[in-house]
């Protein structure tokens, strides 16, 4: 774009569009499926080598237990990794809570939060909920160690990460834990080093969300058992011709291990499809509240899934259990 003879930029249609903001609402529970991804060339895997991977999932654990938020699961792949996380809604916080959480942000000789007034203290209150505050924490503290110990400079991350809703937290969750087996790293999601399920075959979930809340199950045992079939039978689904998935003679054994008397047919569909799955008090409370929002205006009762007690918001269109 030229005028009186000069270079002064693009022409005005030419420029790129300033970056949308993102609609997020702190005042509500905000569920979401967060993904970065490096930036590099192809065949650039750098978040596969041991040091990084665990040096990034050492970063994810230390912020979200800043956060108001409850880690679903996580996957850390050669270019990017995956994380869902459950935000509570916001609220207000004493300042004896806001002074513990300043101090765990700031544990060196800086401490900007001595000068803080009325106003920066209620900022700082307002971040603790706030999604894209943890993942700006999260990926500058990454970069930062990373172009540090690799004696480089420049972005590490391929421009602002991605976030999208998550209705269904179990659902996704099964997404993001068999990424490993869809992309040929691992055989078996668990097997996978850098990811929750390796965590939860292993006793190192303390951190992340119970199964029996992702489940909405009381009992500890039945959770867990439902969370490993339906893990194995979601993955001897492909979603694209590349994927690899788990054999479903391994996920017969799984089911066998978890259920001596077999409940799936062929796969866990009332917990992927039938919405909210819980207890029957549970769930009449969730149609309840459906029926009031005018999304569901004439189904009243659970519907059963041959599991255990567990009872699910939606039918699906064929029953998959042997009761």
């Amino acid at each position: 774009y030229i005028r009186r003879g000069r270079w002064i930029g693009p022409a005005p249609e030419e420029r790129p569009m300033a970056r949308m903001a993102r609609n997020i609402d702190i005042d509500e529970e905000g569920r979401y499926h967060l993904r970065g991804q490096v930036a590099g060339p192809k065949g650039y895997y750098p978040l596969q080598q041991k040091e990084n991977a665990e040096q990034l999932i050492s970063i994810i654990q230390r912020f979200t237990g800043l956060y108001f938020c409850d880690v679903v699961s996580l996957v850390i792949l050669g270019t990017h990794y995956h994380l869902i996380c459950l935000f509570q809604a916001f609220r207000e916080l004493s300042r004896e809570t806001l002074l513990e959480l300043a101090q765990a942000f700031y544990p060196g000789s800086y401490r900007p939060y001595l000068k803080w007034g009325p106003a920066d203290w209620e900022r700082f209150n307002r971040r603790l909920f706030n999604v894209s505050e943890l993942m700006r924490n999260i990926q500058q503290e990454f970069a930062h160690w990373f172009n540090k110990g690799n004696n480089r400079k420049g972005p590490f991350w391929a421009g602002r990460f991605q976030s999208g809703p998550s209705d269904n937290l179990l659902e996704t969750a099964y997404y993001v834990e068999l990424n490993s087996v869809r992309a040929g790293l691992a055989r078996l999601p668990e097997k996978w080093r850098y990811s929750s399920t390796w965590m939860r075959k292993h006793g190192q979930d303390d951190w992340l969300m119970p199964l029996v809340e992702l489940l909405d199950c009381d009992d500890a045992d039945q959770a867990r058992r439902l969370y490993w079939a339906g893990l194995y039978w979601t993955g001897t689904k492909s979603s694209k011709e590349t994927d690899r998935l788990i054999p479903v003679e391994v996920a017969e054994r799984m089911e066998k291990e978890q259920f001596p008397r077999g409940c799936f047919l062929q796969h866990n569909d009332s917990l992927m499809r039938g919405g909210k799955i819980g207890s029957r008090e549970v769930i009449e409370a969730e149609l309840r509240a459906l029926r009031e929002k005018g999304i569901y205006k004439r189904r009243r009762h659970p519907i059963p899934c041959g599991v255990g007690n567990l009872y699910a918001v939606r039918a699906t269109r064929k029953s998959y259990f042997r009761l």
